[in-house]
């Protein structure tokens, strides 16, 4: 029973991605939560296990900056190559920030990687998970990578064993902050190991859209 109700929550969760009530942190219109959809495609759920691990439990930190390539335990090789902030926006309201990212699957098994579940940020030191998962965010990103005509997709699967994924997180910041970090955990419910990237904004690349 309290399987299928985890089961339950995760799919209300990925549901409501797709709905500016719930992460919406602005004001989001109707083409902006059509263009979002569109952007999610269909939510990939991650497996709960049955016994997950307590969140308390401590976890090992691998920290590094944009750039660097983190190996994860012998398990995972993690790259932020580069972060993009969105220049065409009110900037004064909020930020646009798309992180771009390499996973490696070093293991013979597949690990789930879904926004929703393995991302969040940390911002002046206060957890964010709604920062990942912002309507306006996502337009954003998607209007973006599709005026460069670039493939690249935001992270809403499982990675097979061996294989090498190449996405984006999106992020919704606010006009300023003192220190910004995002974070992955890559085997969320199986354990509480953290790969965490400071984002320098003297590093970041400026982009726009065209419109």
């Amino acid at each position: 029973m309290t399987n299928k109700l985890r089961s339950a929550a995760v799919l209300l969760l990925a549901a409501a991605l797709c709905s500016t009530s719930v992460f919406c942190t602005g004001c989001g219109k109707q083409q902006e939560t059509s263009d979002a959809d569109s952007d999610a495609g269909s939510i990939y759920v991650p497996e709960v296990p049955e016994s997950r691990v307590d969140e308390n439990t401590p976890g090992e930190d691998y920290t590094g900056v944009i750039g660097d390539t983190i190996n994860y335990a012998d398990k995972l090789d993690v790259t932020l190559n580069d972060v993009i902030e969105i220049d065409n926006i009110n900037k004064l309201e909020y930020r646009v920030l798309l992180a771009e990212i390499t996973i490696h699957n070093k293991t013979s098994e597949k690990i789930d990687c879904s926004t929703i579940t393995h991302f969040y940020t940390l911002i002046d030191g206060e957890e964010d998970t709604n920062s990942v998962r912002d309507v306006q965010a996502a337009v954003s990103a998607r209007k973006y990578y599709t005026s460069i005509n670039s493939p690249l997709e935001n992270f809403n699967q499982a990675i097979e064993g061996g294989q090498t994924l190449d996405g984006y997180v999106y992020i919704y910041a606010p006009s300023s902050w003192k220190e910004m970090k995002l974070v992955y955990t890559p085997y969320k419910y199986y354990n509480t190991d953290q790969i965490i990237f400071t984002l320098a904004e003297e590093n970041f690349l400026h982009k726009s859209y065209s419109e």
